[in-house]
């Protein structure tokens, strides 16, 4: 009787992404301004591909056909292997083989090792560096391929590829991962919490061979390490990320074997790594693009990093919006991969020599609200100004250091009633969920510090960190930032966000306790944006106590201390495109 209603949802959920495969899939298309090159596509589906220990992996293939469907070739192949169904609703695959192959490539798709239709256990993240080389070698021996093959997809198809690329086969062109990273642990926790409401449920669902009843989860479970086993479902992949959330030094055992930047070292293939402003994984994706600088300087040339306004879901590309913003139609996400692998087949000439140099910028980075691109040879940018902002007693936000001493602002907290502007809510889908935050700033535990109305546009582009001077009287507290655009009219957008656990302000090493009464300097990273706040706007900053479930909740309650005097300084961080107002 515990989950009767979880359970109805889930018939009626499995109801509607069965209709959903059989009926709108079929017919579904990818937004595009890209030219097709051919009329119709020819799909083959089912072949089991043989890997070195005999597993066999569910493949489709989606050939370039004219007008007749008769296919023609050989073509440069797609390859995308992933974990959440070639022909679900889902992913959309098939709408997806359906885009490259109309624009000349041979869309390879597969379910990777014990997955849906393929065979062998399912490991997240063990296999695919070998997988990966037996698929490139099968897909560049077909007659349909012409012996080049590139790579695409985001999330745990963004992995496989920087694993195919790290194999070393010479068949592999190119790869276009996008948000994802490499460190495990970065991309189940930040600032100590657990990533609660993405993440975390995305270990719990990987179970099993296909998707598992995520209605049955309850992100209020206390303890919070037990929610897969009250869902009655498996929990252990779960369980194993919820007890370690800090690692315990250099030599954490665990943590180094869940951590893949060493792939990078390995990696000699031109590379577009992609992500959005408003997704899970950007601080993930991010770390991988630095890492991959200082591990391979010699390659910068064949790198580029693209990030756009966009979700995990890349939702806006389908609706046209970020929250209240509109994105103006043009080129979206696919778009932009299409761009980077047709330049790099380009200039191989047929075969898979690595081109010298690719042209234009080597980052591009979308500015919300301005609907432009900012272009840099470096991230961060190097033509951005650092501009601080300090939290006053005022509740002021001013480029002005405070007075030597200044009244301090309290909250109350308790994990019974926190602050909880994202649970529900499609966290994989977060641009869709943005909403008015007024109703927030009425909450006596969220704290709202604002600027004066600017007198010029101000564009940001680049990292965003804060450091809170904070107190508690519990023995733990978590302190929240949230940066957001407040309009004349009084609503308010989430620009970027970012948690500290006090416990966990040494992100090294094991927690550390606190000291009910002393303050402490919460260092809060909340990850980097691109967006333009307007003349007349205000920059607003909302320091809570949670932000959940996007993560998960302290289970302390108390009264948390806001310092902002000279001796304990809090302030933002930006980096300023131009001038600053």
């Amino acid at each position: 009787m515990k989950h009767l209603i979880a359970d109805a949802k889930w018939g009626m959920t499995r109801a509607c992404l069965v209709g959903a495969k059989h009926l709108a899939l079929p017919f579904k298309e990818l937004p595009s301004a890209s030219p097709e090159r051919f009329p119709k596509v020819r799909t083959v589906r089912g072949a089991m591909v043989s890997m070195r220990d005999g597993v066999r992996l569910l493949t489709d293939v989606h050939l370039p056909a004219d007008r007749t469907a008769r296919p023609s070739g050989p073509h440069p192949a797609m390859l995308i292997r992933m974990p959440y169904g070639i022909r679900e609703a889902y992913a959309y695959m098939p709408a997806v083989g359906r885009f490259w192959a109309r624009r000349g490539y041979a869309a390879v798709v597969q379910d990777v090792r014990g997955r849906f239709g393929s065979e062998g256990e399912w490991r997240p993240l063990v296999h695919e560096v070998d997988d990966g080389y037996d698929t490139i070698d099968w897909v560049a021996d077909q007659p349909w391929c012409d012996g080049r093959v590139a790579m695409t997809g985001e999330s745990y198809y963004a992995f496989t590829q920087w694993a195919a690329a790290a194999s070393g086969h010479p068949a592999l062109a190119c790869i276009s991962p996008g948000d994802m990273g490499l460190d495990m642990h970065t991309l189940l926790f930040e600032g100590g919490a657990l990533c609660l409401g993405s993440t975390a449920m995305w270990a719990c669902d990987q179970a099993g061979r296909g998707f598992l009843n995520w209605h049955r989860l309850d992100t209020r479970q206390l303890p919070v390490r037990d929610m897969a086993d009250a869902a009655g479902l498996p929990g252990g992949l779960y369980r194993e990320f919820a007890d370690r959330p800090q690692r315990t030094g250099p030599d954490d055992h665990f943590w180094n074997a869940h951590d893949f930047r060493h792939l990078l070292d390995r990696v000699e293939v031109p590379t577009m790594v992609w992500s959005g402003w408003y997704d899970n994984l950007l601080p993930g994706t991010l770390q991988c693009w630095t890492e991959l600088e200082e591990r391979r300087p010699d390659l910068a040339h064949l790198r580029r990093l693209v990030i756009g306004p966009t979700d995990h879901e890349t939702s806006c590309d389908f609706d046209g919006r970020v929250g209240r913003i509109p994105i103006p139609a043009g080129p979206r996400s696919w778009d932009r991969v299409l761009a980077f692998t047709d330049e790099v087949l380009a200039r191989t000439g047929g075969s898979t020599t690595v081109p010298v140099k690719l042209d234009g910028p080597r980052v591009r980075a979308y500015v919300t609200g301005a609907d432009r691109w900012h272009t840099a040879d470096a991230w961060p940018p190097r033509d951005t100004a650092e501009l601080r902002l300090y939290l006053r007693g005022n509740r002021e936000l001013t480029t002005d250091e405070p007075e030597f001493s200044e009244h301090a602002a309290r909250f109350g907290y308790h994990p019974a009633d926190p602050a909880a502007p994202w649970e529900g809510k499609d966290l994989w889908g977060m641009t869709k969920a943005l909403r008015d935050r007024r109703d927030l700033h009425t909450r006596p535990d969220v704290l709202v510090y604002r600027s004066e109305p600017l007198t010029d546009d101000m564009v940001v582009v680049g990292p965003i960190t804060a450091t809170i001077h904070a107190s508690t009287t519990a023995d733990d507290a978590d302190v929240t930032v949230a940066l957001v655009d407040i309009a004349p009219d009084g609503s308010a957008q989430l620009v970027q966000e970012g948690i500290r656990r006090l416990t966990h302000r040494d992100p090294a090493n094991a927690p550390t306790p606190v000291e009910p009464g002393r303050v402490y300097a919460a260092y809060v990273g909340l990850a980097a944006t691109g967006h333009r706040f307007r003349a007349g706007h205000r920059i607003g900053a909302e320091i809570s106590g949670s932000a959940f479930d996007r993560w998960d909740r302290n289970t302390r309650a108390g009264t948390t201390t806001i310092h902002h005097d000279a001796a304990a300084a809090s302030h933002l961080d930006l980096r300023v495109a131009g001038g600053t107002s």
